[in-house]
């Protein structure tokens, strides 16, 4: 047993007798998970890749302090990155019923005074975001057409399961009490009829909640902008989630983009950035529309080379399922990267 499935088990016993918090079942699991596969990737054959499953991005926190209350964290060395803005798209106050449709759009904002992103999401019917706002820990938030999915668990890529929707989104500020020694702050609420929000943070108090929803903008629209495009996809195929994390720019970048397909298909390109990459570590031994690859004997997994400190990925192995090594080089055969993969501007 993992000491992810140890943590699982442990919090589904705490909660036994009533709501179990989805947002702290994830909420460790996810950095511990991601770090986990990264490290293990590394040691095997040199590269930072994989194909174990990850908890995707977006817990949730939320609140209301006074609106003077600025950012009051160290601000990052250089400009905080953020997604595009998407003109001309209404944002979730304005067309509620198109939030979480496209995985290239974002039908929220929030005020960079106040905030930084650390990263964005967009898949299975939710959009989703976490934030520094300067305290001891990040506020995450949830954005969807249901409660259901407003709560649910992403196990990797856009596959969600649905949680119950019996929780009140009431504008109530929850408590949660917690076997450690610092509680995890809920706040749900609906902006309009049809709209499910959700904000969330493990803090000594609930001040990062309440500047957190003071932050968000809802009537604004935003690209899920990623310095990966995908200009080739296998027949039938679609894209399906966008899963963009910049915590730690301009020294590494994670991006993920699922492609689906009829017959529950699923394939995961990843794009994984760190400065302190140096080198070429593989030798071609396949292509993709001529372009340089290299196809791991194991794991359902092409690479396309060529990227300076960056590893890029096509996985077709478990999690995901139905595509072949054939139509991952479909889709790195016409992959655009930005050149500049530490600076969201030019992506």
């Amino acid at each position: 047993m993992t000491d992810l499935d140890q943590r699982i088990i442990s919090t589904l016993r705490e909660h036994a007798e009533g709501h179990v918090d989805i947002g702290q079942l994830t909420s460790g699991a996810v950095t511990r998970g991601r770090v986990r596969r990264t490290r293990r990737r590394a040691a095997v054959g040199g590269t930072a890749l994989g194909v174990a499953a990850v908890l995707g991005l977006g817990v949730a926190g939320g609140g209301g302090l006074p609106v003077e209350v600025p950012w009051t964290g160290a601000k990052p060395a250089t400009r905080a990155a953020t997604p595009a803005a998407a003109p001309g798209v209404p944002g979730a106050l304005t067309r509620p019923d198109l939030v979480g449709k496209d995985p290239d759009l974002l039908h929220f904002g929030v005020d960079p005074v106040r905030a930084r992103y650390l990263s964005w999401r967009s898949a299975a019917g939710l959009e989703s975001a976490e934030l520094d706002l300067g305290g001891s820990a990040p506020v995450s938030f949830y954005l969807a057409r249901s409660a259901a999915v407003a709560e649910g668990v992403h196990l990797e890529g856009d596959r969600l399961i649905p949680q119950p929707a019996d929780i009140p989104y009431d504008g109530q500020l929850d408590r949660l009490s917690t076997s450690g020694a610092v509680p995890i702050w809920v706040l749900r609420w609906q902006p309009v009829p049809g709209l499910f929000a959700r904000l969330r943070t493990e803090a000594p108090t609930d001040a990062a909640l309440r500047v957190a929803k003071i932050a968000l903008r809802l009537d604004v629209a935003h690209q899920c902008s990623a310095p990966v495009r995908l200009t080739t996809l296998p027949a039938g195929a679609w894209k399906a989630g966008c899963e963009v994390n910049v915590a730690n720019l301009p020294a590494t970048l994670d991006v993920s983009l699922i492609v689906n397909a009829r017959g529950d298909r699923s394939m995961e390109v990843r794009l994984q950035y760190a400065r302190s990459i140096a080198g070429e570590r593989r030798e071609p031994n396949a292509t993709a529309a001529g372009r340089p690859t290299y196809r791991y004997a194991q794991g359902g997994m092409m690479e396309l080379l060529g990227i300076p400190k960056a590893h890029l990925t096509a996985g077709w192995g478990w999690p995901n399922k139905g595509f072949t090594g054939e139509d991952a080089a479909t889709v790195l055969g016409g992959v655009q990267v930005a050149e500049h993969l530490d600076r969201p501007a030019t992506w």
